[in-house]
């Protein structure tokens, strides 16, 4: 069994329960807001609803490939790790004043962090 299997097992199942909970959350919440109440035109709101489902659905793509590939040494979860990584850290870096906001996304991080660093453990080893 390679090193990083049976993390990557874990963070892919978080993610693709962290994808299904923001399809979830997305759905319930259209309902309670429009676009007028948030001063955005209908354009800017198709295009927030747009990326937040296709960030949900790549969320559990990842989650799904990473179960799928833990056993083998695939330059894919490599990829797909910081793909999920990445866009998490730069919104963390942008967080500014909100503590509780700051403290969510820190342990939002931990996750995507869990899963690209065991994808390079499988990765790394031959």
């Amino acid at each position: 069994m390679r090193n990083g299997t049976k993390g990557l097992r874990i963070a892919s199942t978080i993610q693709i329960l962290l994808g299904t909970a923001s399809i979830f959350i997305t759905y319930f919440l259209i309902g309670e807001a429009t676009a007028s109440d948030i001063n955005i035109d209908s354009e800017q709101a198709l295009f927030v609803l747009f990326t937040a489902y296709g960030a949900a659905f790549f969320q559990i793509l990842a989650g799904l490939l990473g179960l799928l590939l833990a056993k083998k040494k695939s330059l894919l979860t490599l990829i797909l790790g910081a793909l999920l990584f990445l866009p998490q850290l730069i919104h963390f870096i942008n967080l500014k004043g909100n503590i509780p906001l700051i403290i969510i996304n820190a342990v939002l991080l931990i996750i995507p962090y869990y899963y690209l660093h065991s994808a390079y453990k499988n990765f790394k080893q031959s």
